[in-house]
């Protein structure tokens, strides 16, 4: 193994045990619970959320406002994230995944799928989320 496969395996087996702690996260966010997503955040200016309650944020303090808000109402039973796409390149990275949630109201089950885009940046040697876009899948409709 060259050196540079070493680095690539080892970029990739630290990348992977991020997206675990980033699921893990996303699972907590879901019920209510936002600190553990709020820590694998840059606090840096420059990131953006595109999430699918509200227009945009940008800088961490408008970030972590959405998010902490959004979640207090939130609270899924289940949570699985299917990856169609992960890329990573020197110190940034993104993932394209399909996040499927489940609850119970009123003794009926829901479900809904988030399409999720997540743009990630080497800080100091660790992956921090820097950007997010999610929004709800919808059944394609032809309009034209």
């Amino acid at each position: 193994m060259t050196a540079q496969e070493s680095k690539v395996s080892t970029d990739e087996a630290g990348f992977e045990e991020f997206m675990q702690r980033c699921h893990e996260a996303l699972a907590e966010q879901g019920n209510g619970k936002s600190l553990s997503f709020l820590r694998l955040w840059s606090h840096t200016p420059d990131v953006t959320l595109m999430a699918a309650v509200s227009g945009y944020q940008r800088g961490f303090d408008e970030v972590s406002g959405l998010l902490s808000h959004v979640s207090k109402g939130l609270n899924w039973d289940t949570f699985r994230a299917e990856n169609l796409a992960t890329v990573i390149t020197g110190d940034l990275a993104f993932t394209a995944e399909l996040e499927r949630m489940t609850r119970t109201v009123d003794g009926h089950g829901e479900a809904m799928t988030i399409r999720a885009t997540q743009i990630y940046r080497r800080v100091d040697g660790h992956w921090r989320v820097i950007h997010r876009h999610g929004d709800v899948l919808t059944a394609y409709q032809e309009r034209w």
